[in-house]
């Protein structure tokens, strides 16, 4: 959705910004007149470092035992059914 977003590392950063001991997500809504400058700025660059470069590390494509095991089962019960009906076609 082109939202530009960073990441912070610590919550007490982000409380620092909002003049609390911690905080874990901050949403800006409304800007002064002055520091609209300033947050463009910043918006083209988190855009630039954190949503152009996405980096997905997620599993890597392999599948757990039990996901697996289950998978053949299905597999299995699949050509059972498909003979069945090779079978009963060909009656």
């Amino acid at each position: 959705m082109n939202v530009p977003f960073a990441i912070v590392k610590g919550k007490s950063r982000l409380g620092t910004l909002t003049n609390k001991k911690t905080c874990s997500v901050v949403a800006l809504t409304a800007v002064h007149k002055e520091d609209e400058n300033k947050l463009k700025t910043l918006q083209t660059n988190f855009t630039a470092q954190f949503n152009d470069n996405v980096e997905r590390k997620w599993g890597g494509g392999i599948m757990g035992l039990k996901t697996q095991a289950k998978l053949e089962r299905r597999r299995q019960q699949i050509e059972v059914e498909n003979a069945k009906k090779a079978k009963a076609a060909g009656r």
